[in-house]
């Protein structure tokens, strides 16, 4: 299981640290006022090799710390097969993103990219030194969960319900808050204490009072609090019996 935690580590950074706003944008030919006078993409385009090929170079980057923490005769094989299959699975996301609900596609996306990597887990060995250091291992990847791929899986949820409401970003105010509302959730929950939970959710519901007037809103409040809550209880499950 240590090996695939590793492998995990590397695909979350790979796949959302180092893949930009821009970069997530352009690679799926999005169009639309932030493009300025941009105009590589047409109105049909599904996508934009350049991106895509640009994201799939970054993405592997951090694979190349195999060498060094496991012993893999193979491994560059496996930096290989990782790349492409890494290429292959986003440009078909790519396609369908066009076509379905982005949710759906991420999830999806995200559930091939896991499978492939547990597969590749089989087939390598991690250094002696490495195993002793599984439960921070576990605890850098919950991290690196909470923070980027569950903000952006809740900005993807609301967007596919309110397709005509414009976000401000990654890392906008309500986002901000979501993330060190799944850090809380994940320290109460640590220390046993699930009742403290709900200091949250009445702090954020004092503080949105005014907004909560406003029926829209309050579904997308409910459905991005909820959400954040789960994923992060779930996560902190993962992290603790695995």
């Amino acid at each position: 299981m240590c090996e695939f935690i590793v492998l995990l580590i590397f695909h979350l950074a790979g796949d959302f640290y180092l893949q930009t706003t821009k970069i997530a944008r352009c690679k799926n030919a999005c169009i639309g006022e932030h493009c300025n006078q941009c105009k590589k993409c047409k109105s049909s385009s599904w996508i934009n090799y350049k991106y895509i090929l640009l994201h799939s170079v970054l993405y592997i980057f951090p694979f190349f710390a195999l060498p060094i923490v496991m012993k893999t005769k193979s491994v560059w094989l496996l930096l290989v097969t990782i790349f492409l299959s890494h290429l292959l699975i986003d440009i078909i996301s790519c396609f369908f993103n066009k076509k379905i609900k982005n949710t759906i596609v991420f999830i999806v996306d995200q559930a091939i990219h896991l499978g492939i990597l547990y597969i590749i887990s089989l087939y390598v060995t991690l250094s002696a030194d490495i195993d002793i250091y599984y439960n921070r291992i576990k605890f850098i990847c919950m991290v690196l969960l909470i923070i980027m791929p569950s903000s952006i899986f809740i900005n993807m949820l609301i967007a596919d319900i309110n397709p005509d409401e414009k976000g401000d970003g990654l890392f906008d105010i309500g986002s901000m808050i979501g993330i060190m509302e799944r850090i809380l959730t994940i320290i109460f929950a640590s220390v046993n204490n699930y009742s403290a939970i709900a200091i949250i959710i009445t702090v954020k519901t004092w503080a949105r009072n005014n907004d909560l007037k406003d029926g829209k809103f309050r579904n997308k409040y409910l459905l991005g609090t909820l959400t954040s809550l789960v994923l992060s209880l779930l996560i902190y499950m993962l992290y603790k019996y695995i």
